[in-house]
């Protein structure tokens, strides 16, 4: 397992134990404030794993659990109620900078907008600037790295009628995601689209049983694997035409 943290002055402590056996302990004292993180092997029949502090004031970001043999690496950034804003401006760019270095991801997954489309005019006026800056701040830190800008989900409102019809500036939304990644050079996945575009949510809510919530915006555990299904396919489908146009460019005289 790792621990990122982060060292500071007049940082304290914590250690960490594995099945009541203490695997070691970390300081996180230090002249300047930095970024850390620290390795600690686990026993292989272990299954409870325990941070204590031990002395002073720590701050750990989290904790990653890794094999050692080669496999597939979920990491997500979820944030109740967040915005793009958040990481084209709140996210401390030094801090993020080097957490996305140390990761390094092969792929980097931008999904916003379902937040965001209910007030048209930051959709209409600001979206585009936010979204550009989170994709420079992300190709800075890995230049190597792939950036895939996925779109929201429909997301629906009672309208005047009593049906359950889609916000009106999700498509405009949308439709500026799809714009940027192409100017930008990115992967965009419209996930809107894949799901049946206008009015879904009203025919998921009736669906049986229900794939979305009673607040129209947030998928019910089948709703879930439709979209993940979804990217799933999409992502394997473009990793196929990769490898059939990269076998058909070598084998050309």
């Amino acid at each position: 397992m790792e621990v990122a943290y982060w060292k500071k002055p007049g940082g304290g402590s914590f250690a960490v134990e594995a099945c009541g056996t203490t695997l070691g302990e970390t300081a996180t004292a230090a002249e300047a404030p930095e970024e850390s993180f620290v390795e600690f092997p686990l026993p292989e029949s272990c299954r409870e794993v325990v941070v204590r502090g031990v002395s002073g004031i720590i701050r750990v970001f989290g904790i990653q659990f890794r094999k050692s043999q080669h496999g597939f690496i979920y990491d997500s950034l979820g944030l109740n109620g967040a915005y793009i804003s958040v990481l084209a401006k709140f996210v401390g760019e030094k801090h993020w900078t080097a957490q996305l270095q140390h990761y390094h991801p092969d792929l980097v997954v931008i999904n916003y907008g379902t937040n965001e489309s209910v007030y048209a005019a930051f959709v209409d006026k600001v979206f585009e600037k936010e979204l550009k800056e989170t994709i420079r701040r992300i190709r800075d830190a890995l230049p190597n790295g792939g950036i895939l800008v996925m779109s929201p989900m429909d997301r629906g409102e009672r309208g005047p009628s009593g049906n359950i019809e889609t916000v009106p500036a999700l498509a405009r939304l949308v439709e500026v995601e799809r714009r940027v990644s192409q100017e930008e050079g990115v992967a965009f996945f419209n996930t809107f689209e894949a799901m049946g575009g206008q009015g879904t949510m009203g025919k998921w809510y009736a669906a049986e049983p229900r794939l979305v919530g009673a607040d129209f915006i947030h998928p019910m555990p089948g709703g879930a694997k439709i979209i993940g299904d979804l990217l799933y396919k999409a992502v394997m489908d473009g990793y196929n035409r990769h490898k059939t146009e990269k076998r058909a460019i070598s084998i050309l005289p």
